[in-house]
């Protein structure tokens, strides 16, 4: 079967641009302490200070350039999910890879520049934001991130839809596998996480973990699939 094995590739490959994106894109960039202010965004904005310019060099060029490679996997997810039925959620997945592929590096690529703004405007020893931060994170970072949160959103939503409807040989709690669970159980466990690095790090990467465990559920769905068929 050449789509299974297109696929299979597909999905692998992914798995693989996901890990590094979370190992080489996103851990440098927050592996440090946070300063615990009770505000998250504070904290990060404030914790600028103390990151080196090589974290931040390494967070933008892999995340750059691992961000846009899980479109792969993301397509691989669009073409199954029409194979099995469901076109719309398919043609959503779709886009959502697309917005993956150009959106979600640029966006990255902006938040990196976010930081090194903060960085150099030294803003941990201001007493409020700098216009530059401000007026960079309005016009540009926001736009963008908007854009790209609201596809993400949706194609999160499309993905999930076939396992509420039995499209697939998983049950419906197999939703889970989704590229928002990430993203929604690092944040809530960001509640009693400790602040450490290690933790920070993988927070940071929660996308890419939704990523990791979509691709993976997916590639799993695939192989029985196969094997029912033979």
């Amino acid at each position: 079967m050449i789509e299974y094995k297109k696929w299979r590739k597909m999905l692998i490959s992914g798995m693989i641009f996901s890990f590094l994106t979370i190992v080489l894109g996103d851990m440098p960039i927050a592996w440090l302490i946070y300063p615990e202010t009770g505000n998250k965004l504070l904290d990060i904005i404030l914790s600028c200070d103390n990151l080196s310019v090589s974290q931040m060099a390494c967070g933008l060029f892999f995340g750059a350039v691992f961000i846009p490679l899980q479109y792969f996997g993301f397509k691989a997810v669009a073409e199954i999910i029409s194979k099995i039925g469901c076109p719309r959620c398919a043609k959503i997945t779709e886009l959502g890879a697309k917005a993956y592929a150009f959106n979600g590096g640029t966006v990255h690529v902006l938040c990196v520049a976010a930081m090194y703004l903060c960085k150099t405007e030294n803003v941990a020893s201001l007493s409020q934001l700098p216009h530059s931060l401000t007026d960079f994170s309005l016009y540009l970072l926001l736009p963008f991130s908007a854009v790209f949160i609201i596809i993400y959103l949706a194609m999160s939503i499309a993905i999930a839809i076939p396992f509420f409807k039995r499209k697939t040989i998983f049950p419906r709690w197999a939703f889970i596998f989704n590229p928002l669970t990430g993203k929604i159980v690092l944040n809530v466990l960001d509640v009693v996480a400790p602040n450490t690095k290690l933790f920070n790090g993988i927070r940071m990467g929660n996308m890419g973990v939704g990523s990791l465990m979509t691709f993976a559920a997916f590639l799993i769905m695939l192989e029985k699939y196969q094997k029912q068929l033979s």
